[in-house]
Protein backbone atom coordinates (compact mmCIF):
# COMPACT_ATOMS: atom_id res chain seq x y z
CA UNK A 1 0.00 0.00 0.00
CA UNK A 2 2.90 2.36 0.88
CA UNK A 3 4.51 1.61 -2.45
CA UNK A 4 1.33 2.58 -4.31
CA UNK A 5 1.06 5.84 -2.40
CA UNK A 6 4.76 6.67 -3.05
CA UNK A 7 4.18 5.98 -6.77
CA UNK A 8 1.21 8.36 -6.87
CA UNK A 9 3.21 11.08 -5.06
CA UNK A 10 6.12 10.67 -7.50
CA UNK A 11 3.78 10.89 -10.51
CA UNK A 12 2.10 14.00 -9.14
CA UNK A 13 5.51 15.65 -8.63
CA UNK A 14 7.02 14.75 -12.02
CA UNK A 15 4.09 13.95 -14.40
CA UNK A 16 1.82 16.96 -15.09
CA UNK A 17 -0.48 14.91 -17.37
CA UNK A 18 -1.12 12.36 -14.60
CA UNK A 19 -1.70 15.07 -12.03
CA UNK A 20 -4.08 17.01 -14.22
CA UNK A 21 -6.04 13.89 -15.13
CA UNK A 22 -6.36 12.83 -11.51
CA UNK A 23 -7.59 16.27 -10.50
CA UNK A 24 -10.16 16.28 -13.29
CA UNK A 25 -11.35 12.80 -12.31
CA UNK A 26 -11.75 13.69 -8.65
CA UNK A 27 -13.42 17.01 -9.46
CA UNK A 28 -15.85 15.36 -11.89
CA UNK A 29 -16.74 12.69 -9.36
CA UNK A 30 -17.45 15.30 -6.68
CA UNK A 31 -19.58 17.36 -9.06
CA UNK A 32 -21.55 14.29 -10.12
CA UNK A 33 -22.10 13.35 -6.48
CA UNK A 34 -23.21 16.81 -5.40
CA UNK A 35 -25.42 17.16 -8.48
CA UNK A 36 -27.52 14.29 -7.11
CA UNK A 37 -27.81 15.88 -3.67
CA UNK A 38 -30.82 18.12 -4.53
CA UNK A 39 -32.59 15.15 -6.10
CA UNK A 40 -31.86 13.02 -3.04
CA UNK A 41 -33.12 15.80 -0.77
CA UNK A 42 -36.30 16.14 -2.88
CA UNK A 43 -36.92 12.39 -2.76
CA UNK A 44 -36.45 12.44 1.01
CA UNK A 45 -38.89 15.34 1.34
CA UNK A 46 -41.42 13.51 -0.88
CA UNK A 47 -41.26 10.43 1.31
CA UNK A 48 -41.62 12.41 4.52
CA UNK A 49 -43.91 15.30 3.63
CA UNK A 50 -45.89 14.42 0.51
CA UNK A 51 -48.98 12.25 0.13
CA UNK A 52 -49.65 10.93 -3.37
CA UNK A 53 -53.02 9.60 -4.56
CA UNK A 54 -53.82 8.14 -7.99
CA UNK A 55 -57.48 7.71 -9.00
CA UNK A 56 -58.56 6.10 -12.28
CA UNK A 57 -61.85 7.06 -13.87
CA UNK A 58 -63.11 3.47 -13.66
CA UNK A 59 -63.30 3.90 -9.88
CA UNK A 60 -66.32 5.71 -8.37
CA UNK A 61 -63.92 7.98 -6.46
CA UNK A 62 -63.01 9.66 -9.77
CA UNK A 63 -66.58 10.94 -10.16
CA UNK A 64 -66.58 12.03 -6.50
CA UNK A 65 -63.45 14.12 -6.99
CA UNK A 66 -64.75 15.58 -10.25
CA UNK A 67 -68.01 16.75 -8.63
CA UNK A 68 -66.18 18.03 -5.54
CA UNK A 69 -63.76 20.04 -7.68
CA UNK A 70 -66.68 21.62 -9.56
CA UNK A 71 -67.84 23.12 -6.24
CA UNK A 72 -64.37 24.08 -5.00
CA UNK A 73 -63.39 27.76 -4.82
CA UNK A 74 -60.43 27.08 -7.08
CA UNK A 75 -62.66 25.89 -9.96
CA UNK A 76 -65.26 28.60 -9.42
CA UNK A 77 -62.91 31.61 -9.21
CA UNK A 78 -59.19 30.98 -9.85
CA UNK A 79 -58.71 28.16 -12.37
CA UNK A 80 -57.96 29.23 -15.94
CA UNK A 81 -57.91 25.79 -17.58
CA UNK A 82 -61.38 24.30 -17.28
CA UNK A 83 -63.59 21.43 -18.40
CA UNK A 84 -67.26 22.33 -18.90
CA UNK A 85 -70.10 20.22 -17.50
CA UNK A 86 -73.83 20.93 -17.72
CA UNK A 87 -76.47 19.87 -15.20
CA UNK A 88 -80.16 19.95 -16.08
CA UNK A 89 -82.70 21.40 -13.67
CA UNK A 90 -85.26 18.77 -12.74
CA UNK A 91 -89.03 19.21 -12.56
CA UNK A 92 -89.24 19.37 -8.75
CA UNK A 93 -86.83 22.33 -8.62
CA UNK A 94 -88.81 24.15 -11.28
CA UNK A 95 -92.05 23.57 -9.38
CA UNK A 96 -90.54 24.78 -6.13
CA UNK A 97 -89.44 28.05 -7.75
CA UNK A 98 -91.41 28.82 -10.95
CA UNK A 99 -89.45 32.06 -11.46
CA UNK A 100 -86.06 30.35 -11.51
CA UNK A 101 -83.88 30.08 -14.61
CA UNK A 102 -84.75 26.58 -15.84
CA UNK A 103 -81.95 26.37 -18.37
CA UNK A 104 -79.16 23.79 -17.71
CA UNK A 105 -76.58 24.94 -15.18
CA UNK A 106 -72.98 25.35 -16.28
CA UNK A 107 -70.29 23.88 -14.04
CA UNK A 108 -66.52 24.08 -14.35
CA UNK A 109 -64.01 21.49 -13.22
CA UNK A 110 -60.24 21.52 -13.80
CA UNK A 111 -59.18 20.56 -17.33
CA UNK A 112 -56.32 18.15 -18.04
CA UNK A 113 -53.06 19.58 -16.73
CA UNK A 114 -51.59 20.73 -13.41
CA UNK A 115 -53.63 22.64 -10.83
CA UNK A 116 -52.51 24.08 -7.47
CA UNK A 117 -54.86 24.97 -4.61
CA UNK A 118 -55.24 24.61 -0.85
CA UNK A 119 -57.30 22.11 1.11
CA UNK A 120 -57.66 22.47 4.89
CA UNK A 121 -54.56 24.65 4.92
CA UNK A 122 -52.43 22.15 2.96
CA UNK A 123 -50.97 22.78 -0.47
CA UNK A 124 -52.43 20.43 -3.09
CA UNK A 125 -51.03 19.79 -6.58
CA UNK A 126 -53.57 18.03 -8.80
CA UNK A 127 -52.79 16.59 -12.23
CA UNK A 128 -55.63 15.54 -14.47
CA UNK A 129 -54.51 13.31 -17.31
CA UNK A 130 -56.55 12.54 -20.41
CA UNK A 131 -54.90 10.37 -23.08
CA UNK A 132 -55.04 11.83 -26.57
CA UNK A 133 -56.50 9.82 -29.46
CA UNK A 134 -54.13 7.63 -31.40
CA UNK A 135 -52.58 9.60 -34.26
CA UNK A 136 -53.23 6.70 -36.63
CA UNK A 137 -56.92 6.66 -35.80
CA UNK A 138 -59.31 9.59 -35.83
CA UNK A 139 -61.28 8.04 -32.96
CA UNK A 140 -60.00 6.97 -29.56
CA UNK A 141 -61.08 3.43 -28.81
CA UNK A 142 -60.72 3.69 -25.04
CA UNK A 143 -60.30 7.18 -23.60
CA UNK A 144 -59.40 6.99 -19.90
CA UNK A 145 -58.80 9.77 -17.42
CA UNK A 146 -57.05 9.83 -14.08
CA UNK A 147 -56.37 12.19 -11.19
CA UNK A 148 -52.95 12.34 -9.56
CA UNK A 149 -53.19 14.28 -6.29
CA UNK A 150 -50.16 15.41 -4.23
CA UNK A 151 -50.85 16.80 -0.74
CA UNK A 152 -48.06 18.46 1.28
CA UNK A 153 -48.74 16.84 4.64
CA UNK A 154 -47.37 14.06 6.81
CA UNK A 155 -50.85 13.20 8.09
CA UNK A 156 -52.36 10.40 6.00
CA UNK A 157 -55.79 11.18 7.42
CA UNK A 158 -55.94 14.36 5.33
CA UNK A 159 -56.13 12.22 2.19
CA UNK A 160 -59.02 10.25 3.65
CA UNK A 161 -60.76 13.48 4.68
CA UNK A 162 -60.48 14.82 1.14
CA UNK A 163 -62.02 11.68 -0.33
CA UNK A 164 -64.77 11.66 2.31
CA UNK A 165 -65.61 15.29 1.57
CA UNK A 166 -65.77 14.47 -2.14
CA UNK A 167 -67.98 11.47 -1.44
CA UNK A 168 -70.36 13.60 0.65
CA UNK A 169 -70.76 16.01 -2.26
CA UNK A 170 -71.32 13.29 -4.87
CA UNK A 171 -73.27 10.83 -2.71
CA UNK A 172 -75.05 12.68 0.12
CA UNK A 173 -75.71 10.72 3.30
CA UNK A 174 -79.11 9.04 3.16
CA UNK A 175 -79.03 8.73 -0.63
CA UNK A 176 -80.65 5.33 -1.20
CA UNK A 177 -80.55 5.39 -5.00
CA UNK A 178 -79.32 2.37 -6.93
CA UNK A 179 -76.21 2.62 -9.08
CA UNK A 180 -76.73 1.42 -12.65
CA UNK A 181 -73.49 0.15 -14.19
CA UNK A 182 -72.88 -0.56 -17.87
CA UNK A 183 -70.12 -2.53 -19.50
CA UNK A 184 -67.46 -0.46 -21.28
CA UNK A 185 -64.91 -2.62 -23.06
CA UNK A 186 -63.60 -4.98 -20.35
CA UNK A 187 -64.61 -2.86 -17.33
CA UNK A 188 -67.73 -1.44 -15.71
CA UNK A 189 -68.71 2.23 -15.58
CA UNK A 190 -71.40 3.74 -13.38
CA UNK A 191 -73.89 5.24 -15.80
CA UNK A 192 -76.47 6.75 -13.49
CA UNK A 193 -78.25 6.64 -10.15
CA UNK A 194 -81.95 5.89 -9.96
CA UNK A 195 -84.54 5.69 -7.23
CA UNK A 196 -85.35 2.22 -5.89
CA UNK A 197 -88.57 0.54 -6.94
CA UNK A 198 -90.73 -0.95 -4.18
CA UNK A 199 -91.34 -4.68 -4.79
CA UNK A 200 -95.08 -4.23 -4.33
CA UNK A 201 -95.14 -1.84 -7.29
CA UNK A 202 -94.32 -4.71 -9.67
CA UNK A 203 -97.47 -6.83 -9.61
CA UNK A 204 -96.44 -10.38 -10.50
CA UNK A 205 -98.56 -13.45 -9.86
CA UNK A 206 -99.19 -14.05 -6.17
CA UNK A 207 -96.07 -14.94 -4.17
CA UNK A 208 -93.59 -14.85 -7.05
CA UNK A 209 -91.87 -11.60 -6.14
CA UNK A 210 -91.50 -12.63 -2.52
CA UNK A 211 -90.18 -16.03 -3.59
CA UNK A 212 -87.52 -14.52 -5.85
CA UNK A 213 -86.39 -12.04 -3.20
CA UNK A 214 -86.15 -14.80 -0.58
CA UNK A 215 -84.25 -17.01 -3.03
CA UNK A 216 -81.63 -14.32 -3.75
CA UNK A 217 -81.37 -13.39 -0.06
CA UNK A 218 -80.88 -17.06 0.84
CA UNK A 219 -78.11 -17.37 -1.76
CA UNK A 220 -76.31 -14.28 -0.45
CA UNK A 221 -76.33 -15.72 3.07
CA UNK A 222 -74.91 -19.14 2.15
CA UNK A 223 -71.44 -18.31 0.85
CA UNK A 224 -69.65 -20.55 3.35
CA UNK A 225 -72.11 -23.37 2.64
CA UNK A 226 -71.17 -23.28 -1.05
CA UNK A 227 -67.44 -23.08 -0.33
CA UNK A 228 -67.48 -25.97 2.17
CA UNK A 229 -69.11 -28.24 -0.40
CA UNK A 230 -66.96 -27.11 -3.31
CA UNK A 231 -69.94 -25.74 -5.26
CA UNK A 232 -69.34 -22.68 -7.46
CA UNK A 233 -70.79 -19.75 -5.58
CA UNK A 234 -72.98 -18.17 -8.25
CA UNK A 235 -76.62 -18.29 -9.21
CA UNK A 236 -78.52 -17.63 -12.41
CA UNK A 237 -82.16 -16.75 -13.07
CA UNK A 238 -84.14 -16.58 -16.31
CA UNK A 239 -87.32 -14.53 -16.50
CA UNK A 240 -89.23 -15.25 -19.69
CA UNK A 241 -92.56 -14.26 -21.16
CA UNK A 242 -94.22 -11.80 -23.57
CA UNK A 243 -93.04 -8.18 -23.86
CA UNK A 244 -94.35 -5.71 -21.30
CA UNK A 245 -95.06 -8.24 -18.55
CA UNK A 246 -92.57 -6.79 -16.06
CA UNK A 247 -89.40 -8.88 -16.38
CA UNK A 248 -86.86 -6.05 -16.19
CA UNK A 249 -88.99 -4.19 -13.63
CA UNK A 250 -88.95 -7.30 -11.46
CA UNK A 251 -85.13 -7.31 -11.46
CA UNK A 252 -85.08 -3.65 -10.43
CA UNK A 253 -87.56 -4.35 -7.62
CA UNK A 254 -85.50 -7.33 -6.38
CA UNK A 255 -82.33 -5.20 -6.36
CA UNK A 256 -84.20 -2.44 -4.51
CA UNK A 257 -85.48 -4.85 -1.86
CA UNK A 258 -81.97 -6.19 -1.25
CA UNK A 259 -80.28 -2.76 -1.51
CA UNK A 260 -78.14 -3.92 -4.42
CA UNK A 261 -77.02 -2.19 -7.60
CA UNK A 262 -77.55 -3.39 -11.18
CA UNK A 263 -74.87 -4.06 -13.79
CA UNK A 264 -76.42 -4.16 -17.28
CA UNK A 265 -74.56 -6.26 -19.84
CA UNK A 266 -75.47 -5.91 -23.51
CA UNK A 267 -74.30 -8.86 -25.57
CA UNK A 268 -74.94 -6.84 -28.73
CA UNK A 269 -72.11 -4.43 -27.88
CA UNK A 270 -70.01 -4.23 -31.05
CA UNK A 271 -66.74 -3.99 -29.10
CA UNK A 272 -67.37 -7.11 -27.02
CA UNK A 273 -65.33 -10.27 -27.54
CA UNK A 274 -64.91 -13.49 -25.54
CA UNK A 275 -62.04 -12.14 -23.41
CA UNK A 276 -63.92 -8.94 -22.59
CA UNK A 277 -67.03 -10.88 -21.56
CA UNK A 278 -65.02 -13.22 -19.34
CA UNK A 279 -63.30 -10.25 -17.71
CA UNK A 280 -66.62 -8.48 -17.12
CA UNK A 281 -68.38 -11.46 -15.53
CA UNK A 282 -65.38 -12.34 -13.37
CA UNK A 283 -65.10 -8.77 -12.03
CA UNK A 284 -68.67 -7.64 -11.50
CA UNK A 285 -69.30 -4.50 -9.44
CA UNK A 286 -69.53 -5.32 -5.76
CA UNK A 287 -73.05 -5.79 -4.38
CA UNK A 288 -74.59 -5.84 -7.86
CA UNK A 289 -76.99 -8.00 -9.84
CA UNK A 290 -75.88 -8.63 -13.43
CA UNK A 291 -78.74 -8.20 -15.91
CA UNK A 292 -78.65 -9.47 -19.50
CA UNK A 293 -81.80 -8.36 -21.29
CA UNK A 294 -83.14 -10.15 -24.38
CA UNK A 295 -80.50 -12.86 -24.21
CA UNK A 296 -82.14 -14.59 -27.19
CA UNK A 297 -81.32 -11.76 -29.58
CA UNK A 298 -77.62 -12.55 -30.07
CA UNK A 299 -77.46 -16.29 -30.72
CA UNK A 300 -80.00 -18.57 -32.40
CA UNK A 301 -79.10 -22.26 -32.55
CA UNK A 302 -75.54 -21.38 -31.47
CA UNK A 303 -75.10 -19.08 -34.47
CA UNK A 304 -74.85 -15.33 -34.38
CA UNK A 305 -77.93 -13.45 -35.54
CA UNK A 306 -77.65 -11.43 -38.75
CA UNK A 307 -77.50 -8.09 -36.93
CA UNK A 308 -74.79 -9.22 -34.51
CA UNK A 309 -71.77 -6.96 -35.00
CA UNK A 310 -69.38 -8.09 -32.25
CA UNK A 311 -66.82 -10.89 -31.95
CA UNK A 312 -68.55 -12.82 -29.20
CA UNK A 313 -68.98 -16.57 -29.72
CA UNK A 314 -71.53 -18.92 -28.21
CA UNK A 315 -68.84 -21.03 -26.53
CA UNK A 316 -67.32 -17.84 -25.13
CA UNK A 317 -70.67 -16.91 -23.61
CA UNK A 318 -71.04 -20.34 -21.98
CA UNK A 319 -67.49 -20.25 -20.56
CA UNK A 320 -67.95 -16.73 -19.21
CA UNK A 321 -71.11 -17.77 -17.35
CA UNK A 322 -69.76 -20.89 -15.67
CA UNK A 323 -66.29 -21.72 -17.02
CA UNK A 324 -63.11 -22.19 -14.98
CA UNK A 325 -62.45 -18.43 -14.96
CA UNK A 326 -66.08 -17.45 -14.17
CA UNK A 327 -66.52 -15.11 -11.23
CA UNK A 328 -67.66 -16.19 -7.76
CA UNK A 329 -70.47 -14.59 -5.79
CA UNK A 330 -72.26 -13.49 -8.94
CA UNK A 331 -76.02 -13.18 -9.32
CA UNK A 332 -77.13 -13.22 -12.95
CA UNK A 333 -80.61 -12.39 -14.22
CA UNK A 334 -81.39 -12.91 -17.91
CA UNK A 335 -84.63 -12.00 -19.66
CA UNK A 336 -86.13 -13.19 -22.92
CA UNK A 337 -89.39 -12.90 -24.81
CA UNK A 338 -88.74 -16.21 -26.60
CA UNK A 339 -87.46 -18.99 -24.39
CA UNK A 340 -87.94 -21.46 -27.25
CA UNK A 341 -85.10 -19.76 -29.12
CA UNK A 342 -82.56 -20.41 -26.38
CA UNK A 343 -80.14 -23.30 -26.69
CA UNK A 344 -80.65 -25.87 -23.90
CA UNK A 345 -76.94 -25.63 -23.06
CA UNK A 346 -77.34 -21.96 -22.21
CA UNK A 347 -80.15 -22.45 -19.70
CA UNK A 348 -79.16 -25.75 -18.14
CA UNK A 349 -78.80 -25.95 -14.32
CA UNK A 350 -75.51 -24.46 -13.23
CA UNK A 351 -75.85 -21.64 -15.71
CA UNK A 352 -79.53 -20.87 -15.11
CA UNK A 353 -80.69 -22.33 -11.79
CA UNK A 354 -84.23 -21.01 -11.79
CA UNK A 355 -86.62 -20.19 -14.63
CA UNK A 356 -89.82 -18.23 -14.08
CA UNK A 357 -92.59 -17.35 -16.52
CA UNK A 358 -93.72 -13.73 -16.27
CA UNK A 359 -96.92 -13.98 -18.25
CA UNK A 360 -99.99 -11.94 -19.04
CA UNK A 361 -102.03 -10.64 -16.15
CA UNK A 362 -104.43 -12.93 -14.33
CA UNK A 363 -107.48 -11.72 -12.41
CA UNK A 364 -105.65 -11.60 -9.10
CA UNK A 365 -102.96 -9.36 -10.59
CA UNK A 366 -105.55 -7.11 -12.23
CA UNK A 367 -107.35 -6.68 -8.93
CA UNK A 368 -104.14 -5.90 -7.01
CA UNK A 369 -103.04 -3.32 -9.56
CA UNK A 370 -106.43 -1.57 -9.41
CA UNK A 371 -106.24 -1.46 -5.61
CA UNK A 372 -102.71 -0.04 -5.81
CA UNK A 373 -104.00 2.86 -7.90
CA UNK A 374 -107.32 3.57 -6.18
CA UNK A 375 -107.20 1.89 -2.78
CA UNK A 376 -109.45 -0.78 -1.35
CA UNK A 377 -112.25 1.37 0.04
CA UNK A 378 -114.76 -0.32 -2.28
CA UNK A 379 -113.56 -3.88 -3.02
CA UNK A 380 -116.41 -4.40 -5.47
CA UNK A 381 -114.85 -1.90 -7.88
CA UNK A 382 -111.57 -3.84 -8.02
CA UNK A 383 -113.51 -7.09 -8.46
CA UNK A 384 -115.56 -5.60 -11.32
CA UNK A 385 -112.39 -4.32 -13.01
CA UNK A 386 -110.67 -7.72 -12.84
CA UNK A 387 -113.73 -9.73 -13.89
CA UNK A 388 -114.46 -7.47 -16.86
CA UNK A 389 -111.15 -8.30 -18.54
CA UNK A 390 -110.21 -11.61 -20.12
CA UNK A 391 -107.59 -13.27 -17.97
CA UNK A 392 -104.23 -13.96 -19.62
CA UNK A 393 -104.63 -11.55 -22.54
CA UNK A 394 -103.03 -8.31 -21.35
CA UNK A 395 -99.46 -7.42 -20.38
CA UNK A 396 -99.23 -5.53 -17.12
CA UNK A 397 -97.62 -2.59 -18.92
CA UNK A 398 -100.81 -2.08 -20.97
CA UNK A 399 -103.03 -2.24 -17.88
CA UNK A 400 -100.76 0.13 -15.98
CA UNK A 401 -100.74 2.63 -18.86
CA UNK A 402 -104.54 2.54 -18.98
CA UNK A 403 -104.85 3.15 -15.23
CA UNK A 404 -102.37 6.02 -15.37
CA UNK A 405 -104.57 7.67 -17.99
CA UNK A 406 -107.55 7.40 -15.63
CA UNK A 407 -105.64 7.92 -12.37
CA UNK A 408 -107.89 10.81 -11.30
CA UNK A 409 -111.09 8.76 -11.19
CA UNK A 410 -111.74 5.10 -10.48
CA UNK A 411 -115.24 5.53 -11.93
CA UNK A 412 -113.81 6.70 -15.26
CA UNK A 413 -111.42 3.75 -15.27
CA UNK A 414 -114.40 1.40 -15.02
CA UNK A 415 -116.53 3.26 -17.57
CA UNK A 416 -113.91 3.20 -20.34
CA UNK A 417 -113.02 -0.47 -20.06
CA UNK A 418 -113.99 -1.13 -23.68
CA UNK A 419 -110.65 0.34 -24.69
CA UNK A 420 -108.74 -2.16 -22.57
CA UNK A 421 -110.99 -5.07 -23.57
CA UNK A 422 -110.27 -4.29 -27.23
CA UNK A 423 -106.56 -4.30 -26.48
CA UNK A 424 -106.89 -7.77 -24.96
CA UNK A 425 -108.80 -9.05 -28.00
CA UNK A 426 -106.12 -7.66 -30.32
CA UNK A 427 -103.45 -9.39 -28.25
CA UNK A 428 -105.30 -12.73 -28.56
CA UNK A 429 -105.41 -12.33 -32.35
CA UNK A 430 -101.67 -11.58 -32.48
CA UNK A 431 -100.82 -14.57 -30.32
CA UNK A 432 -103.03 -16.85 -32.45
CA UNK A 433 -101.38 -15.62 -35.64
CA UNK A 434 -97.96 -16.11 -34.10
CA UNK A 435 -98.83 -19.68 -33.06
CA UNK A 436 -100.08 -20.50 -36.57
CA UNK A 437 -96.91 -19.05 -38.05
CA UNK A 438 -94.81 -21.24 -35.77
CA UNK A 439 -96.79 -24.32 -36.77
CA UNK A 440 -96.33 -23.54 -40.48
CA UNK A 441 -92.60 -22.96 -39.97
CA UNK A 442 -92.25 -26.26 -38.09
CA UNK A 443 -94.14 -28.11 -40.83
CA UNK A 444 -91.90 -26.72 -43.57
CA UNK A 445 -88.76 -27.43 -41.57
CA UNK A 446 -89.32 -30.91 -40.10
CA UNK A 447 -85.65 -31.34 -39.27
Amino acid sequence: MNAIWEFIQQQLATNQLFGGGLILMVTGGLLAYFREVPERIWQWLRRCWLLEIDILDRDPAFEWIDKWLAQHTYSQHRARSLTVKTVSVDYTERQADPTMDARPRILFSPAPGEHIFFYRGRLVILNRERPKPDGNNSQSLSVRESFSIHIFSRDRNIARQLLEDARDVAVPAGDNRLAIHRASYSSWDEQMKRLPRPPESVVLRAGLMESLIDDVRDFLGRRNWYIERGIPYRRGYLLYGPPGTGKSSAVLAIASALKMDIAILSLANSSLDDDDLCQLLSNCPVNSIVLIEDIDCVFVERKATEDKANKLTFSGLLNAIDGVAAGEGRILFATTNHIERLDPALIRPGRIDRKELIGYANQEQLRRLFVRFFGDDDPSMADYFAESLVEGTLPMSAVQTYLIQHADSADDALLDLDELIAEGARQIDEDTSSDKGSEILAATNPG
